[in-house]
């Protein structure tokens, strides 16, 4: 059954998003024990189309925060009939879904972290200023405040740190301010933002001024980071022997957060689980040349080993030691 908002959302027709490193998934799920798997970011269904194809042994329950998503993929995976089921939710209610489902423990837990480029490409969402819309960001559009919302009381010095913390913002201070300012100048869709941002910040030959402003923006708006913990703390523990862990992650901090979460559960070469991947894999050339948006995806699997078994190291080489792991 699948459990969809009561309020009215978009219409799901058109949801279209390229799901990145998807043999990297498979790979990451093949060994795992059967069961249930949660894709806790099921955006149009991909990832989870391709784990119900390609692993029989497995069904996908699908979590997402956005209505249009869940919409899109429910109608896509409904030829699986009961091996799929969907759930408007976040990372931080993973424990409750599982419970209310009567899952006491998961074959494995996927995260495909960030936006959706279905979310990026319609402009009434807000995410993106290459198209005018208006100051949203909002990944759940049913519930939370808007971006618009949330400027309308901030104060210089907590943006500040959210364009530090979020967007690697060296100058936050002032760029804070220039946000501020045009927005209370009356720069309340996303062009508008972004153009007097580009008139004012020092221009990059590669990315638009704005880009790591929008960027840390959303994340602010979404919380991405403290759901993304929620998630690195809820989900190792209900895996069952064998089962994994594989997150997907785009922004520096993201991959941080995972990086460290994992080696803190997997510190040495035994014990409860173990890290499948030291150092993160990235995507394959040929994917980064078809799909640019691929190009600063980061996998990193964790798996909770067999008891007696020692773990299964899978691409794991046995050195503890990260030296070396941008990530």
């Amino acid at each position: 059954m699948t459990t969809l908002p009561t309020e009215p959302t978009a219409a799901s027709a058109g949801f279209a998003h390229v799901s990145v490193m998807g043999d990297e998934v498979i790979e990451a799920l093949r060994p795992v024990p059967a069961g249930w798997v949660v894709d806790g970011t099921l955006g149009g269904g991909g990832h989870s189309e391709r784990i119900l194809r390609e692993l029989p042994h497995l069904s996908v329950l699908g979590l997402d925060r956005d209505p249009a998503a869940l919409q899109a993929a429910s109608a896509r995976l409904a030829p699986f009939g009961d091996r799929f089921a969907a759930e408007h939710s976040r990372f931080s209610e993973l424990a409750q879904v599982c419970e209310r489902r009567g899952f006491p423990f998961l074959s494995g837990v996927l995260a495909d972290v960030g936006v959706s480029s279905h979310q990026i490409d319609t402009a009434e969402r807000g995410f993106s200023f290459r198209q005018d819309g208006p100051l949203d960001m909002r990944m759940d559009p049913t519930r939370g405040e808007t971006l618009e919302d949330m400027l309308s009381e901030v104060t210089v010095e907590d943006l500040a740190n959210v364009l530090y913390e979020f967007g690697d913002i060296r100058r936050s201070i002032g760029t804070a301010r220039m946000v501020l300012e045009a927005f209370q100048q009356g720069a309340h869709t996303t062009s508008a933002l972004a153009n007097r941002l580009a008139a004012r910040l020092p221009r990059n030959r590669s990315i638009h001024p704005a880009t790591m402003v929008f960027q840390a923006l959303r994340i602010w708006v979404n919380a991405e980071l403290d759901e993304l913990q929620s998630l690195l703390d809820a989900a190792p523990p209900l895996l069952q022997p064998g089962g994994r862990m594989a997150v997907i992650a785009f922004h520096s901090g993201e991959d941080r957060l995972v990086k460290q979460s994992f080696r803190e559960r997997a510190p040495g070469r035994y014990g409860e689980y173990v890290r499948i991947t030291r150092k993160p894999w990235i995507p394959k050339g040929r994917e980064q040349e078809e799909n640019p948006r691929s190009r600063s995806a980061r996998l990193r699997v964790l798996e909770r080993a067999v008891p007696g078994s020692m773990g299964r190291y899978g691409g794991f080489d046995g050195d503890d030691n990260d030296e070396g792991d941008e990530g």
